[in-house]
């Protein structure tokens, strides 16, 4: 008989290849599930696509970002949901400066309000309940409102490209 999978005791055992198939179901079941679903720029992300998880908490785009000037990206809408917080709509704006260049802010700025479907996001005009700039020292300031959540800090790396989401360093990745 071929090669068996050794059991422990009060397992049955398995040929290798039925145990190898099941592990394949297994993973494809999880990762169906999005358990293992890989954090996606949002300069390339579309509907649905997981932009950051922190812990349990994992933020998906619903409705993508509108290109502004100079460096924003206005009129995003964002679920939240997981880390035993009840699912959310928030609409997110962020504006990305340039780090060292003269005349510039040395912060990013990121701000935004709940909103209760995606179409009410846009031609909102002014509206949000918080506004954070992330210092280029490091520095987090919340000026206006709560800050709305660790996801925040995440979502700021990968709306204005700092850190995992540096587009120099995923097109270094095969």
């Amino acid at each position: 008989m071929g090669s068996q999978v050794s059991g422990q005791a009060g397992l049955a055992r398995l040929p290798l290849g039925m145990g190898r198939c099941l592990g394949l179901v297994g993973l494809m079941v999880l990762t169906g599930c999005g358990l293992f679903t890989r954090e996606q720029p949002q300069s390339s992300a579309k509907p649905g696509d997981l932009l950051v998880q922190v812990g349990e908490q994992r933020v998906a785009l619903v409705e993508p970002f509108r290109g502004g000037e100079p460096n924003g990206l206005f009129d995003g809408v964002v679920k939240i949901s997981g880390g035993g917080q009840p699912e959310q709509l928030v609409e997110v704006n962020a504006i990305c400066s340039i780090p060292d260049e003269p005349k510039w802010p040395k912060y990013d700025n990121l701000y935004g309000t709940s909103v209760r479907n995606a179409a009410a996001a846009q031609g909102r005009k002014g509206d949000t309940s918080w506004q954070v700039l992330f210092h280029f020292d490091g520095r987090k300031e919340v000026k206006m409102g709560k800050d709305p959540g660790a996801w925040l800090g995440r979502l700021h790396d990968n709306l204005c490209r700092h850190g995992d989401f540096d587009d120099r360093k995923i097109a270094k990745k095969p």
